[in-house]
């Protein structure tokens, strides 16, 4: 009897890391086994268990769990969190595969990244993709994302009960993709990944959408009308604050917006990445946004919901304007005089361009 191979996933109790781990036991089961790497034993934990997966404790900050945690795999993904530390867990990751002679990896990279870009976290990401390289027998492919649904999702409830999609995203617009189609996608990788090996994919939503066309998809999802109104930085740090947001991840945020506001997240338009990898359409915005309003219980207008998002409201009109640059000196994270994708001639080169890093372009096997 032939033994599948064993995949592991980190960050497997985020929200694009359990979408993996349930493509590949929904989708995969005949393929390989799976392992889940997690922080802690909690109700997502659980939740990995129970569909199936064996569920391994550990921290990616600490090599000599990584390593237990790649114990007779053959295939991984890496999944680096919104920390100052992603380069650390990188480098773990890249040596424990090294060292357990893994047949391939994957890795959820960004479709900003760069070696210049004012973002520390996106030149690291960048670093990462270039480290993936360097690992000696281990094939790799990047998953390259640009603006999630996700992000967008937060902003349910005070559409439902104010009518407002208040953002600073100017007049940018994206093809914005869910979290269950990124799993799929680097799922089905994993479940066959020679194709892929050396490349960097683009997976993206089914269609360009603009900040007023979210809104309103939102409205017609909610029952009631909804605007997009133009929202400054301060007031997205202010609410970022407000919710329990890091300081490191408010000092990216605010190069994101701008890069959204600048047009980087329309350059390469959608692609074909989902369709051709998974056999099924990339989901519809729409879509999506069902799936979060049936359980969100602030997307059911009512008196006591309004009452909470006035409160919270109320509560990041209060909340102090927070120092990034300040925090960024304080906890001395490096900064550079960098430059946004837009103006960055290689960046625009190689993202510029129908169905960037789609899977029938021979260009998506340059690495970033």
């Amino acid at each position: 009897m032939t033994t599948l191979p064993r995949v592991l996933v980190t960050g497997a109790s985020g929200k694009t890391g359990m979408a993996t781990v349930f493509a590949l036991i929904e989708h995969h089961s005949d393929a390989v086994q799976v392992r889940a790497l997690v922080r802690q034993d909690d109700h997502r934990a659980r939740a990995l268990r129970e569909a199936g997966a064996e569920v391994v404790f550990g921290d990616l900050s600490d090599i000599r769990d990584v390593r237990r945690a790649m114990k007779d795999v053959q295939r991984a993904h890496f999944l680096a969190a919104i920390t100052n530390s992603s380069l650390d867990h990188a480098v773990n990751f890249a040596v424990a595969a090294s060292e357990q002679d893994l047949e391939h990896v994957t890795a959820l990279g960004q479709w900003l990244s760069s070696d210049s870009h004012p973002s520390v976290l996106t030149r690291r990401t960048w670093l990462i993709d270039q480290l993936l390289t360097w690992v000696p027998e281990v094939d790799h492919t990047v998953i390259n994302v640009g603006f999630l649904a996700d992000n967008f999702m937060s902003m349910l409830g005070t559409a439902a009960q104010m009518g407002m999609l208040p953002l600073p995203l100017g007049n940018g617009s994206t093809a914005p993709i869910s979290n269950e189609d990124i799993g799929r996608v680097v799922a089905a990788v994993l479940a066959n990944p020679t194709p892929y090996a050396g490349r960097t994919l683009r997976p993206t939503g089914p269609e360009i959408l603009t900040p007023e066309d979210m809104a309103a998809v939102f409205g017609e999802v909610l029952g009631r009308e909804v605007e997009y109104s133009e929202g400054s930085e301060k007031m997205l740090l202010k609410s970022f604050k407000a919710l329990g947001r890091s300081p490191f991840e408010l000092a990216q945020v605010v190069h994101y917006m701008r890069e959204f506001r600048r047009g980087a997240f329309l350059s390469g338009g959608t692609t074909d990445v989902v369709q051709e990898i998974t056999g099924r359409p990339a989901e519809e915005f729409a879509t999506i946004t069902r799936r979060y309003a049936a359980s969100d219980p602030m997307a059911q207008r009512s008196f006591p919901n309004r009452l909470r998002a006035m409160a919270q409201m109320a509560k990041i009109l209060l909340t102090p304007v927070p120092n990034v640059d300040e925090w960024l000196r304080d906890a001395g994270v490096p900064v550079i005089d960098g430059e946004d994708c837009v103006d960055h001639e290689e960046w625009n080169r190689t993202h510029d361009v129908p169905n960037a890093f789609g899977v029938g372009r021979a260009l998506s096997k340059v690495a970033s």
